[in-house]
């Protein structure tokens, strides 16, 4: 350690009051620069919550399919028996 940086070091201790709890652990870290990065958007719907929405509506349209499907049967053996 050179000769400026003990100086440098004596003054920031100089300037820093401790203030040392009675109980507990004691903990310092000195970190010289912040670093900063970019943020980043969060999905607000998980891809897991996306395939199972997309599953639901998938069996719905396929019953409704079903439905639409039976109810035209059913519509043409009514015809048919009051014919």
């Amino acid at each position: 350690m050179s000769t400026k940086e003990r100086e440098l070091l004596r003054n920031v201790n100089e300037k820093i009051e401790l203030i040392e709890p009675s109980t507990g652990k004691l903990f310092f870290e000195h970190k010289t620069e912040l670093v900063f990065i970019k943020p980043r958007l969060m999905p607000l719907k998980s891809r897991a919550l996306e395939s199972l929405e997309e599953m639901h509506r998938e069996t719905a349209r396929q019953l409704q399919q079903k439905r639409t499907k039976r109810n035209k049967n059913n519509a043409g053996e009514l015809h048919q028996a009051a014919a």
